[in-house]
């Protein structure tokens, strides 16, 4: 694929937050390039895969992209049933819905270039390495929607977030189930295990402090057993492995800085608590693009960085700030003690009224 010297925009990450500002700025009739290090989109999914029901409000939903639907959400507590929350939504299968994604910008007239890996940024300068090529490309705007190791909001200025490391097994129901489910113990510092149903398997995770990422895959090895024990799921065979960082130290300190913005994962629009995120970075990504579109046609007499920065944090700013509270004194209190443990989730954990107090 040969890259043009110059664009009105250059997109850096083909996932939600990425193609959904791609494609945007692609129909305001911007020139667009999206750039994605995976030479398949969407490849080494990294999460649960559930969103909320809202999202249809936001992006386009094809059937195949639905793997359940789900209608709530059960906390365990140290083994035992602790809350359950009304809470409808899909697990996608994210893979095909974030290749969808990328073909829509395509099809609005952006250039995505896949297997193209950004080695560095100067300015409006854009330096990528496809193969055994190297290109320099220009842009009015570029758009960091690439990851919590963001290399743009390197650029920017911002310091690596905070994150918690997790592990994720595909393995086979033993009966189908309308709720997911989530589990809190003592053993999983700072984080909690998962099980969200996709038909006839389960996405199985482990999220832990990044301090007890050495452990995370006994420990998600001995939950599993757990669950094979209590009938839930298959132990063997493993159909599938993903994992990786998440953010969970909230909004980035800087969003944006001149002609830069970032959205999704490298922005920090990651729930500190929950770590849900693709809901978010799809709507960060309209915000970006919206912000661009709105400086693009005013000729700069609309503020760029002003714009974009007051949008997400009128969008995120408030319940960020009270869940990464809420998450540090989590972290500081855990505790082995089972009834401080209980409270201390109660007061932790969005499903229980303690946390909005």
């Amino acid at each position: 694929m040969k890259l043009a010297k110059q664009y009105d925009a250059v997109v850096v990450g083909a996932g939600p937050a990425g193609s959904t500002a791609a494609r945007r700025l692609g129909q305001a009739g911007l020139r667009v390039l999206l750039l994605e290090r995976k030479k398949v989109v969407g490849a080494g999914v990294q999460c649960a895969e559930f969103v909320p029901v809202i999202i249809s409000q936001y992006t386009s939903l094809r059937e195949d992209h639905i793997a359940q639907r789900i209608k709530g959400i059960n906390t365990y507590v140290s083994g035992k049933l602790a809350s359950c929350l009304k809470a409808p939504g899909y697990v996608l299968n994210r893979a095909p819905w974030e290749q969808a994604q990328a073909e829509a910008a395509e099809q609005a007239g952006v250039l995505v270039s896949r297997g193209a890996r950004v080695t560095g940024i100067a300015r409006n300068v854009v330096t990528i390495a496809s193969g055994s090529r190297l290109w320099a490309v220009t842009a009015d705007y570029i758009l960091g929607c690439d990851g919590p190791r963001s290399l743009v909001s390197a650029a920017i200025g911002n310091e690596q977030q905070e994150l918690c490391i997790a592990l994720q097994y595909e393995l086979a129901l033993e009966k189908p189930t309308a709720y997911a489910a989530i589990y809190f113990e003592p053993a999983y510092y700072g984080g909690y295990a998962w099980v969200f149903p996709k038909g006839a398997t389960a996405n199985v995770g482990l999220a832990v402090h990044s301090t007890y990422k050495d452990k995370l895959r006994l420990l998600l090895t001995a939950f599993c057993r757990k669950l094979a024990e209590e009938k839930i799921v298959q132990e063997k065979p493993v159909l599938s492995v993903t994992g990786g960082p998440i953010p969970a130290g909230g909004l980035v300190n800087r969003l944006e800085s001149g002609h830069m913005l970032l959205a999704g994962d490298a922005a920090g629009c990651t729930h500190p608590i929950t770590g849900a995120g693709i809901m978010n970075a799809v709507v960060s990504g309209h915000l970006a693009a919206r912000a661009v579109i709105t400086n693009a046609s005013s000729q700069g007499a609309q503020p760029l960085a002003e714009n974009y920065t007051r949008a997400i944090k009128d969008q995120y700013g408030r319940q960020f700030a009270i869940a990464c509270e809420r998450l540090q004194r989590r972290t500081e209190e855990w505790t082995d003690n089972r009834a401080e443990f209980l409270a201390l989730i109660r007061r932790s954990w969005i499903a229980f009224p303690e946390y909005y107090a």
